[in-house]
């Protein structure tokens, strides 16, 4: 466990292995709740973008029979 320390406007910086491990980039939100005199800080889900349906794809986005490429097995 790692202390931290708050600054004048209240900000504390979450340190950048936990900020990995989370995943967490600039401007990810977080909801603040307190729990038991526990400050609990949990991501919020990331909105997930899909393609657009009816786009049209070009010839470069399909391979020519025999052209998939395979990893080794090592």
């Amino acid at each position: 466990m790692q202390t931290v320390t708050l600054d004048k406007k209240g900000r504390v910086l979450i340190p950048k292995e936990q900020r990995e491990e989370l995943g967490l980039t600039e401007e990810d939100q977080l909801v603040v709740a307190v729990e038991r005199g526990e400050i609990r800080l949990k991501p919020v889900v990331r909105k997930q973008y899909k393609a657009k349906a009816g786009r049209k794809w070009g010839k470069e986005a399909f391979l020519k029979a025999g052209e998939a490429s395979f990893a080794d097995d090592e």
